[in-house]
């Protein structure tokens, strides 16, 4: 719309302002562009992991994962032979 402004003779005493909020426009878009690529590169894989009740999952997934390894560790030393 600002590209389509700026080429109207009614406009033309605008030009400057004009011209300067399409830099900015372009500057935000290159921003957003930015974000939505970082975003992308996450292991965030959707929005349902983006709330507590999904956060509190994925922990209590990690620690049941964690105190499995450690009874593992456990019971692989129980094993071992005293020499």
């Amino acid at each position: 719309m600002l590209c389509l402004i700026e080429t109207l003779p009614t406009f033309e005493n605008l030009k400057s302002e004009i011209s300067d909020l399409i830099s900015r426009a372009e500057g935000v878009s290159r921003q957003l562009r930015g974000w939505a690529d970082s975003l992308q590169n996450t292991d965030i894989t959707g929005q349902r992991y983006l709330n507590e009740k999904a956060r509190r999952a994925a922990n209590s997934r990690r620690e049941r994962e964690e105190f499995l390894e450690r009874l593992d560790k456990l019971r692989r030393a129980e094993r071992k032979p005293e020499v």
